[in-house]
């Protein structure tokens, strides 16, 4: 995601929205995530919808992410 963004001039701060799909969600999958959001946007994460599935597109995909960014200040 990180360098999608700064693909795009942008960076984390621009980023309002996340959607997770995660194959089999456990509490396991559900704490590497919130460590890798709190890392990255600390007390202050985008909205985030967090969906449990059965499989993604290729074998071995555990987590998608899905963000919504805005160009300019998001705050």
């Amino acid at each position: 995601m990180g360098s999608a963004l700064a693909a795009a001039g942008l960076d984390y701060s621009h980023v309002v929205q996340i959607r997770t799909h995660i194959v089999d969600h456990d509490a396991t999958k559900l704490e590497i995530l919130a460590k890798a959001v709190h890392e990255i946007w600390g007390d202050l994460p985008p909205t985030q919808t967090l969906t449990g599935v059965a499989a993604l597109a290729l074998p071995g995909l555990l987590f998608e992410v899905d963000a919504v960014a805005l160009a300019g200040d998001a705050s």
